[in-house]
């Protein structure tokens, strides 16, 4: 149900939907001239327009106009209505990813996870900078626990080593997510 905070779930749950239902012509092709046509696109455009309005509340329906005659007008009202201010988004994101922690009662694929899905909606909405699985590592690294001390020296030491023999700045090219959640798995072994 759109809350009008959850624009983007909803409507890629809504094209889902439609897709599945193979109702989704409307929202994909121009009007038709030919008649048999027509009458498929007709049918996809009133029954999408009807699920789009039962899916909305009651008190949110108001927001797009009566007088709309496509799903696809539909579906732009609601989204000019609705669709985040993406500077804003993008400033959130950013955010959640430099600010997020590991949480006590995780472990290191969830983590890890939880960082991928953040990087997955940063590259949503127009920002790559994250997209390297090596930078992802190198953040959650250095985000572990003192519990992985060990691990964390173990990392910077190398990224030290690489510096020295490449003469620059190394940022994320030690360790992929899968190595690392590997070595956590073995330091975690190694522990018990």
């Amino acid at each position: 149900m759109l809350n009008g905070s959850n624009f983007s779930e909803w409507k890629e749950h809504l094209l889902l939907v439609l897709a599945l239902m193979d109702l989704d012509l409307s929202l994909t092709k121009e009007r038709p001239s030919s008649p048999k046509e027509l009458r498929r696109w007709d049918r996809s455009n009133r029954v999408s327009i009807m699920i789009m309005r039962i899916r909305i509340p009651q008190e949110f329906r108001g927001s797009v106009l009566e007088d709309v005659t496509t799903a696809k007008e539909f579906l732009n009202g609601l989204e000019n209505f609705y669709a985040k201010n993406e500077k804003a988004e993008r400033i959130m994101l950013q955010a959640e990813f430099f600010s997020m922690s590991y949480r006590e009662y995780e472990n290191v694929r969830e983590f890890i996870m939880r960082m991928k899905t953040v990087v997955a909606k940063l590259k949503k909405v127009g920002i790559n900078d994250y997209q390297d699985d090596k930078i992802v590592a190198h953040f959650a690294i250095k985000m572990l626990p003192l519990r992985y001390a060990r691990l964390k020296n173990v990392y910077r030491r190398l990224e030290e080593k690489f510096n020295n023999e490449n003469g620059y700045l190394c940022f994320g090219d030690i360790w992929s997510t899968s190595e690392l959640i590997s070595r956590c798995d073995m330091e975690e072994e190694w522990e018990a």
